[in-house]
């Protein structure tokens, strides 16, 4: 289901909402008031993932100034700002490679996919 909550887009589930706004990643919610008994917690990500998170926010924040300044740029600096950009998006590209891979071996050695996975 979906629910509008002050400019936010939220999805309602069996027993979790997701809270989505055009800025940033969706955050869960649990829904339930007060503690709930869980074994492990729910959004698990690793050292890794977070690290590799992190540098890629760090190139959305860089490409949205080189951005900003392409569109004021003159001929001369387009051509340096564009090629800018290029390597920008080339190191984004890498990291979500790294990203899907770290992805694939925390679960492998969570258990949950099989190790041939990790050679697909």
């Amino acid at each position: 289901m979906l629910k509008l909550h002050d400019g936010k887009r939220e999805y309602w589930g069996y027993n979790s909402s997701v809270i989505d706004d055009d800025r940033h990643l969706p955050v869960i919610e649990d829904g339930l008031d007060g503690e709930t008994p869980i074994c492990s917690p729910t959004n698990y990500v690793s050292n890794e993932e977070a690290a590799l998170l992190a540098s890629m926010r760090r190139l959305r924040k860089e490409s949205v100034e080189v951005r900003r300044r392409l569109k004021d740029a003159g001929p001369e600096d387009r051509t340096h700002l564009e090629g800018e950009l290029e390597h920008l998006r080339e190191e984004w590209r890498m990291l979500a490679e790294r990203r899907e891979r770290a992805y694939l071996n925390k679960m492998i050695m969570l258990g949950h996919l099989p190790p041939e996975a990790d050679s697909a």
